[in-house]
């Protein structure tokens, strides 16, 4: 376009040449010069000549002064641009050195020439993990100081770097505070929310941890193995605290609050079982117990019941026997069972029961429990064969087909009366009875 402008300039000036010439006439020009009259006469072609060359020679003039007004602040900013690229040449270098793992290097080098860089904020806060990676906390936190005078939008990027960096020295209560800070500017905050959980799992902050949770689930922000970690930990946590404070009341109002999928949670049902025995409410926690196995079986669930006192060991046994249907192959309901029978003195149902439950899932504990069965009723043989197993099981991690030697029936008495008051007198029946599986 400038091109096309200068030529149609050039072809108007040929043209008004051409027509100044063919039109030439005088021009006379007076003046008075220290009152002395002065007369100039000319062609007007040879005006026209004099204006043009005039005017060129002022533009000329007006340009060469524009330079040289402008000639010391292109040369600042050239400077300016020279610094910045160096400045960034040492971002990247010291980049380079810290992802090496020279922290002091990459410390210096971030900060040379850094009030020229054109993002400060990478290089202090750069600086700043370079300066944490050597313990220099001092200066970590001065480098964050004036990181987060970088910018409105500086602050988030800051306490993000500062939280992280706190926790991994473990300062667990001055991350927490920078992350309660953070998000109440940033509410969802999704790094934030996560690391904040860590430090409440860190800290053993149950009640805190557990109410986070829901955002952790509706931000996708762990994986559901961790989060089943988180919820079944807080949860325990909570239970915990209030059962040693025998606190039924808020136990009860706990649960009630919980979301009815976790309420139908074995894993919470358990816990929730155990707080309540632990606080002395036995009723209630086996009530549950019972109700949740019916709805649902569990393997846990039934190992518990198998380990909890019960007001009457022959209807717990029949309420056992039910859950065979369907779970006779079930490790734990067969290990409950023969617990139950232990308990009940049906020493021979006891052993089958065992017996079976290690054939299908062994375990050293087990053996051990059978072991101590078998040598109270004067069965050494067979009490060794269960320790030999369940040494060998637990070094070897393999199991073994049990089979028990037959021994004479054990001789008790017809009636008798357990260790705990609560529980019924129950009749003798015949203990070497067994079901069949």
């Amino acid at each position: 376009m400038k091109y096309i402008l200068f030529f149609f300039l050039i072809v108007a000036a040929f043209w008004l040449g051409i027509f100044a010439v063919q039109h030439s006439s005088d021009v006379t020009i007076n003046y008075q010069w220290d009152k002395n009259p002065i007369s100039v006469s000319l062609t007007s072609t040879t005006l026209l000549i004099a204006s043009i060359i005039g005017l060129i020679g002022l533009y000329f003039l007006f340009s060469i002064s524009k330079f040289l007004f402008g000639l010391s602040k292109r040369l600042k900013q050239r400077k300016a641009a020279k610094l910045a690229a160096k400045a960034n040449q040492e971002l990247t270098k010291g980049l380079v050195s810290f992802t090496e793992g020279h922290w002091s290097e990459s410390e210096d080098t971030l900060l040379n020439n850094v009030d020229h860089s054109e993002a400060p904020l990478l290089n202090y806060l750069a600086a700043a993990r370079a300066a944490h990676m050597q313990g220099a906390y001092d200066r970590r936190d001065r480098y964050l100081k004036v990181a987060s005078e970088q910018g409105d939008d500086a602050q988030i990027a800051v306490s993000v770097s500062q939280a992280e960096m706190q926790f991994n020295s473990d300062q667990l209560e001055q991350s927490r505070a920078t992350l309660i800070h953070l998000l109440e500017v940033s509410p969802k905050h999704p790094y934030a929310i996560k690391l904040l959980a860590k430090v409440y799992y860190q800290q053993e902050d149950w009640a805190n941890l557990f109410e986070l949770l829901p955002d952790l689930e509706k931000l996708s922000l762990i994986k559901e193995k961790d989060h089943k970690k988180y919820q079944t930990t807080a949860l325990s946590g909570i239970f915990h605290t209030l059962s040693h404070k025998k606190d039924i009341t808020s136990l009860n109002a706990l649960w009630k609050k919980l979301p009815a999928n976790l309420r139908e949670n074995p894993q919470a049902v358990l816990l929730y079982c155990e707080a309540l025995t632990d606080a002395g409410d036995e009723n209630t926690s086996n009530k549950l117990l019972i109700s949740q196995l019916n709805k649902t079986f569990d393997e846990k669930l039934v190992e518990r019941y198998g380990l909890i006192d019960h007001p009457v060991l022959g209807d717990a046994i029949k309420q056992a026997e039910k859950w065979l249907e369907g779970n006779e192959r079930s490790p734990m309901l067969l290990l409950a069972l023969a617990r139950l029978n232990r308990k009940y003195q049906l020493w021979g149902k006891s052993k089958t029961f065992y017996n079976t439950s290690l054939n299908f899932s062994p375990s050293a504990a087990v053996y051990l429990e059978l072991a101590g069965l078998l040598e109270e009723l004067n069965e050494d043989d067979n009490a060794q064969t269960c320790y030999k197993m369940g040494l060998n099981y637990s070094i070897h991690k393999k199991g073994e087909i049990l089979t028990l030697k037959q021994h004479a029936n054990h001789k008790h008495p017809r009636q008798r009366i357990t260790d705990n008051p609560k529980l019924s007198i129950v009749p003798e029946t015949d203990e070497n009875d067994t079901y069949p599986l």
